[in-house]
């Protein structure tokens, strides 16, 4: 049984899903639990600004961390986002995770006949495969042996989800050793067996290569596997232009090489977690961990449906009750340093969706409403990582902070962060929720405001 299918199949974030008007949120919270984390009243500042001058600021605000794991990632690779994922790493947050890649195999020109001019009929040479690698998580000097296998199983026009997987040939077709089978562009070569070269090659002088649909259903495609185990984990791009399989053939006349191409269309990435021996283990058997249980750290990765719910359970009875106005409110998260590293970077974005309860809160569409800029309408707010600086930019959330202690928004109860390349990626994010025996800079949500006389 899959855990969380209660949440998202989650798509390709689109901004056409997102809507620019907030609704109503959760009722009256009980006023005994008004009393904020705040370690002394807030004095009044001067930022520099007109618009807040004689405003009060706070970083104290109470902000819960969940974490939760989805398994409802789409992985399935599309134009401008896609990539197949193929390798194995561990470490001590989010314990033991995997990838698989599955694609088909498809005809590119349907003209090939595989007979010359001269009536000569065509004699099978090779099959070679072109691979352009985009991504590596882990150790890039490290070798990992890449073995590819016949998938036996048809390959459907579908959407595939991180936990889906197809059958395959029980020995490999082929295999190669990364980095050293790169070429100067990072492409990797890779030759088939004899075997699976000559039944495409048969199928073409038997059939000729004249329907797609058929050739299909005959050579239902391959799958990417490693064999080098916690090692790293590598992205190929199956939609590239310099991706393909090669078949080389010749005729008895002519010493110079032909070639027929064929293209990978339909792809994905079955990826497999284990988080039972590490920081968030608790999450191997509940829905919903509390980040109190995990020394205040909390984990998002991408590919394995990791990531964060925030709630701010006192926020509407510090507005409420002080007569509140908020003039910006951002939200800063912290990196783990320690967690991260130049092969092992945290993700590229963190989007924030609305959250309802232990799921994701779905438009009368049937998508998820996504937080919007507030100076960009139509686009999802997101926080932006720096290589450099390890760090996340701030998310300003001033408008939805607003509506949100106010009552404004009842469909949702707190925001679900997740990263931008869920399906194409592993990269993960380790941050601190509270200070803990380290000491470490938290999660903040820094607010500027103005008090009604």
């Amino acid at each position: 049984m899959k855990k969380h299918n209660f949440l998202s199949r989650l798509l390709i974030i689109s901004s056409k899903n997102i809507h620019s008007s907030f609704f109503g949120i959760i009722g009256f919270i009980f006023f005994s639990m008004t009393i904020m984390s705040c370690e002394k009243e807030p004095e009044p500042i001067d930022i520099g600004d007109e618009q807040f001058i004689n405003t009060y600021y706070t970083d104290t605000i109470t902000v819960n961390v969940k974490i939760f794991q989805s398994d409802s990632v789409s992985t399935t690779s599309s134009a401008g986002n896609s990539r197949l994922l193929m390798g194995s790493l561990t470490d001590e947050y989010v314990g033991n995770y995997s990838a698989q890649a599955f694609s088909n195999i498809s005809l590119i020109s349907l003209t090939e006949d595989f007979q010359n001019d001269a009536g000569e009929t065509a004699i099978y040479d090779s099959l070679v495969g072109f691979f352009q690698t985009d991504y590596v998580y882990g150790d890039t000097l490290a070798e990992n042996n890449i073995e590819i296998y016949e998938i036996s199983e048809l390959f459907e026009d579908q959407t595939y989800y991180q936990f889906d997987a197809l059958q395959t040939s029980s020995t490999p077709i082929g295999s190669a050793v990364y980095p050293n089978a790169l070429d100067t562009n990072d492409v990797l070569r890779v030759t088939l067996s004899e075997e699976f070269g000559r039944n495409l090659f048969n199928y073409g002088l038997n059939y000729g290569f004249e329907d797609d649909s058929l050739f299909k259903i005959f050579s239902k495609g391959i799958a990417f596997r490693s064999a080098s185990p916690n090692t790293s984990i590598i992205g190929i791009n199956p939609l590239e232009t310099t991706t393909y399989l090669t078949l080389y053939f010749h005729y008895p006349s002519d010493t110079v090489s032909s070639s027929y191409k064929f293209d990978m269309p339909l792809s994905f990435s079955n990826i497999e977690s284990d988080v039972s021996n590490s920081a968030i283990a608790e999450l191997a058997t509940q829905n919903y961990i509390s980040t109190e249980n995990t020394n205040n750290l909390a984990a998002i990765q991408a590919g394995t449906g990791i990531g964060v719910k925030l709630e701010f359970p006192y926020l509407s009875d510090f507005v409420t009750n002080q007569n509140v106005v908020i003039q910006r409110a951002e939200l800063d998260i912290p990196t783990l340093e320690t967690a991260l590293s130049p092969t092992m970077p945290a993700p590229n974005q963190l989007l924030f969706l609305f959250g309802n309860g232990n799921g994701f809160y779905y438009t009368s569409s049937g998508t998820i409403q996504f937080l919007e800029e507030e100076s960009s309408i139509g686009t999802a707010l997101s926080m932006g990582y720096s290589i450099q600086g390890k760090s996340y930019s701030y998310a300003y959330m001033t408008s939805y902070i607003n509506q949100f202690a106010k009552g404004l928004i009842p469909e949702s109860d707190g925001l679900i962060i997740q990263p931008s390349e869920n399906n194409i990626s592993v990269d993960r994010l380790i941050f601190p929720t509270q200070k803990n025996t380290n000491n470490l800079p938290a999660i903040k949500l820094r607010m500027y405001y103005s008090v009604a006389e």
